[in-house]
């Protein structure tokens, strides 16, 4: 790592664990280590460091994911998840859903299905239309691929299965199904040598941000407009707790895998 002493700094820090970083600019310092006293800037790039330097470097996952998939009838595909990391169930693979929906039975063993405390969405099944809870997954894995915070439902006429696999955890990479080996395959987004940040490219960070930011401005919006009205007042608030919810884990996981601030958005 060069630095020329007259035109740039090195910035030290030492996270929890103790160890020490170094980087060249400030924005990629994690905001927990900039309070004063606890970063130091130097004007160059240690000549010998006693231990590795650590730099935060965006962290690249070019690898696809092959998942095994059993056909069903309809042409449709089953897959195996494991929600939060405890429960497992078969979601039908479903892109033209567009989140990850539960059955009544997984929504009662994750406790989102009779929590009054969460929003609620009009859902049109089988049945007819249903006020569903909306929620968010802490994580949904499917083989070695995982994807954190998603977005979810329940379906209260949904037969025969757990759920459907939905665009809350689809768009997180190029999908492809391989129809002769019954197998589904997860690619990274973006083109061959793109920078990723968790596996995930410029654009879906900047979709992912625009889409809660927004959600919270229009919020807002409504809840000014609502004044005096207890009923919508509580129902908004509802909403804006959970796209707070998403909006904050998003900046977190940004932060970890240190994206670069002019791809975020705020309310």
């Amino acid at each position: 790592m060069l630095a020329s002493p007259s035109h740039s700094a090195i910035y030290k820090w030492k996270d929890e664990n103790g160890k020490t970083h170094f980087t060249d600019s400030l924005s990629k310092v994690p905001p927990q280590f900039r309070k004063k006293g606890e970063l130091k800037t130097m004007k160059g790039a240690p000549a010998e460091p006693s231990n590795p330097v650590a730099l935060l470097l965006p962290k690249q996952k070019g690898t696809a994911h092959v998942i095994k998939a059993k056909s069903v009838r309809g042409g449709h595909y089953v897959v195996e998840v494991l929600i939060n990391g405890t429960v497992s169930a078969d979601f039908i693979v479903d892109t033209g859903a567009s989140m990850v929906v539960l059955s009544e039975r997984i929504g009662k063993r994750l406790g989102v299905y009779y929590n009054t405390q969460l929003p609620t969405i009009g859902m049109s099944t089988a049945g007819g239309k249903v006020e569903a809870p909306l929620f968010v997954l802490d994580s949904l894995k499917i083989g070695d691929a995982e994807v954190f915070a998603v977005e979810a439902s329940t379906n209260p006429h949904m037969e025969g299965m757990d759920g459907l696999l939905g665009m809350t955890f689809l768009s997180a990479f190029k999908v492809e199904m391989d129809q002769q080996n019954a197998e589904m395959i997860l690619k990274p987004l973006g083109d061959p040598g793109d920078t990723l940040w968790d596996g995930k490219n410029e654009t879906w960070w900047k979709k992912k941000y625009e889409t809660y930011a927004g959600a919270l401005r229009q919020l807002e919006r409504a809840a000014y407009k609502a004044r005096g009205n207890m009923q919508e007042t509580v129902k908004i608030k509802k909403f804006t707790d959970h796209y707070e919810k998403l909006h904050r884990l998003l900046e977190q996981r940004a932060n970890r895998f240190n994206l670069p601030k002019e791809y975020r958005s705020y309310p």
